[in-house]
């Protein structure tokens, strides 16, 4: 039989090893990440409020539970010519451009932190190509490729290529920006995750949640705008 003290030595040291298991820092391993994916365009307000305002700061602070495919199309089309190929864009020319800068920085910008920051300080300024050069700096990112790539028969078969990867979806996109998660798309989700993209990957995610996470205002505001239908 074992003594008071014997016991109540156990008793403590199991009350320490569950006050350290409490403190361990987050893993985000638990689970897989949720897949936010999204088609835009560099020109489009929409896309501009989403990108600025719900994307970068989520994923700022929910990386750990969040992976991203973001690309740059949208209403676009393109024709063959030669080796190459010509765009018409929803906003014009310079929308073009815009979308062509940003695959080709996706392509040539290896690290998602850099590429996330470059592609919100392109989307903030709100002019395109003509930001480019300013928000490689801002970024920390040698602009030479990037700017050789989308003036260049490479920038229009990448963009070609998104165009490619952007037909593949079904439903196909009519709103922008199209927004999947997991690789799923619904209307209901689409409203939520421009207004509270927080909510739907804390909701998504199937892993222990994030301090980030556990915001009953979040998880609030998505929940109440999905059962409802809004």
């Amino acid at each position: 039989m074992a003594s008071p003290t014997s016991t109540t030595t156990a008793a403590t040291l199991l009350h320490l090893l569950l006050t350290l298991v409490a403190f361990l820092p987050y893993s985000a391993e638990a689970a897989e990440p949720v897949l936010v994916t999204v088609y835009y365009e560099s020109l489009c307000p929409d896309s501009q409020r989403f990108i600025t305002t719900q994307l970068y700061p989520v994923w700022i602070d929910l990386k750990d539970i969040m992976v991203l495919d973001v690309n740059a199309y949208g209403k676009s089309s393109d024709t063959s010519v030669g080796e190459g190929y010509t765009f018409e864009c929803q906003h014009g020319p310079d929308e073009c451009e815009g979308n062509m800068m940003l695959t080709c920085a996706k392509g040539y910008i290896p690290s998602e932190e850099q590429f996330m920051a470059f592609t919100n300080c392109v989307m903030t300024n709100f002019v395109g190509a003509a930001a480019g050069k300013q928000c490689a700096h801002e970024a920390g990112v040698d602009f030479a490729n990037i700017e050789n790539c989308y003036n260049t028969v490479e920038g229009q078969q990448l963009q070609h290529q998104v165009g490619l990867k952007q037909a593949t979806l079904d439903p196909q996109l009519i709103y922008v920006p199209w927004i999947l998660i997991d690789d799923v798309f619904s209307e209901e989700q689409l409203s939520a995750a421009q207004e509270d993209l927080r909510g739907v990957v804390c909701e998504a995610y199937q892993g222990q949640k994030p301090d980030l996470c556990n915001n009953k205002d979040f998880v609030y505001q998505y929940r109440h705008r999905f059962d409802s239908g809004i």
